[in-house]
């Protein structure tokens, strides 16, 4: 990742690089959210939206911010397509 480049939305600091296959993970630091079972919620909420995207090839990883810790799903749900796409990383745009 020291090669890769970073973007930032209200939710969340996303870094990329290209790459053959797909990787991608959602890091929900213990600082924002201080509960293992709230980390471990959002982190999920993240990859079952990932789950239900067709990806191009890319790697990447999702931080959460502090704003997200309020944010509902859809919210969530919205920053990440529109990260994927602004970056190029979406099948179908």
């Amino acid at each position: 990742m020291k090669e890769g480049r970073t973007f930032s939305t209200q939710l969340f600091l996303f870094y990329f690089v290209k790459s053959d296959l797909p990787h991608y993970a959602f890091v929900a630091p213990k600082g924002l959210f201080k509960g293992a079972v709230k980390r471990n919620k959002f982190r999920r909420i993240g990859y079952n939206v990932l789950r239900s995207i067709s990806l191009k090839q890319g790697s990447g990883v999702f931080f959460y911010k502090k704003q997200a810790t309020t944010a509902t799903t859809e919210e969530i749900k919205e920053n990440i397509y529109f990260i994927l796409r602004k970056v190029g990383f979406l099948e179908i745009e």
